[in-house]
């Protein structure tokens, strides 16, 4: 597996299939979250059962991930949550200057 620096200077673990892994792990955290469409699904999915290098970035990630989610187990007061609505509403309504 190599590694390749990203524009911000953070690394990442490539694997060995060309601009194949650099599109995997592009979609990896949407294809962690459930959010691709079915087809995309599919083509990181089999990427992931051929590319070493790539599974083993999505086993880090998927730890990385269990372990947020066990040290996030607060929940937001309702008056933060009304605020926030507030503002994203605020946002949508005011045009993008």
């Amino acid at each position: 597996m190599s590694e390749w620096q990203e524009p911000d200077g953070q690394r990442r673990a490539s694997g060995t299939c060309g601009n194949n892994c650099e599109d995997a792990l592009d979609r990896l955290w949407e294809y962690l979250d459930a959010e691709l469409g079915e087809p995309d699904a599919a083509v990181v999915r089999a990427h992931l059962a051929e590319c070493e290098g790539c599974l083993e970035e999505y086993d880090v990630e998927v730890v990385l991930k269990n372990l947020v989610r066990r040290g996030c187990q607060e929940v937001a007061p309702d008056t933060l949550r009304v605020r926030i609505r507030e503002q994203l509403t605020v946002m949508r309504v005011q045009p993008a200057q």
